[in-house]
C-alpha cells in the first residue's frame, strides 16, 4: 500500500509536467495567426516631425494597435527603438532619438502594458531605412521603431 501511494504522489506532480502545465513559456510560433499579425506589428512605425518627439495622432492610433497586440500575446518583450534623420549632430540626434523611444514607451504603458516588457533605445541617425537626402526619406528615418527582443 504504501507503494501505491508513492506512485500516485510521484504520478500527480509529475503529470503536471509531462502535460505541459506548470512553468512552461508559450509559445506563438506555429500560430499563422499570430505570424501575421506579428509582421504587422513589426512593420507599422510610429513617425514624428521634424526635430519633435510628441506622439502624432497617426502615431497613437500605431501605438493604440501594438498594445492590443501585445496585449493578446503577454508573453512578448519588446525594444523600442529610436531613430532620426541625418541632419543635426550625433549627440543631438542620440538625445532626440531616445525621446521619441521613450514617449513612444510612455504612451504604451499609459494604455496598459507594463513596462517591464518594454526597453528602449535610441540609434540616432545610424539606422536609417532610407538612405536617400531628401524630404520623404527623413520623414521615414524619423521613427520609433518595435523589435520584439523574446516571445
Amino acid at each position: 500500500m504504501k507503494k501505491l501511494t508513492m506512485l500516485l504522489l510521484t504520478g500527480l506532480l509529475v503529470l503536471p509536467l509531462a502535460t505541459g502545465c506548470g512553468s512552461k513559456k508559450q509559445s506563438y510560433g506555429g500560430d499563422s495567426t499570430y505570424s501575421s499579425l506579428k509582421s504587422a506589428f513589426l512593420g507599422d512605425h510610429v513617425y514624428f516631425d521634424f526635430d519633435r518627439y510628441e506622439i502624432r495622432a497617426d502615431g497613437a492610433a500605431i501605438i493604440q494597435a501594438k498594445a492590443a497586440f501585445l496585449q493578446q500575446y503577454p508573453n512578448i518583450r519588446t525594444e523600442i527603438q529610436g531613430h532620426c534623420d541625418e541632419r543635426g549632430t550625433e549627440v543631438y540626434n542620440m538625445a532626440l532619438g531616445d525621446r521619441r523611444a521613450k514617449a513612444t514607451y510612455n504612451y504604451i504603458t499609459s494604455l496598459g502594458i507594463a513596462g517591464n516588457r518594454l526597453s528602449t533605445v535610441s540609434y540616432g541617425k545610424e539606422r536609417p531605412l532610407d538612405p536617400a537626402h531628401n524630404e520623404a526619406a527623413w520623414a521615414r528615418n524619423r521613427r520609433a521603431q518595435f523589435v520584439v527582443i523574446s516571445e
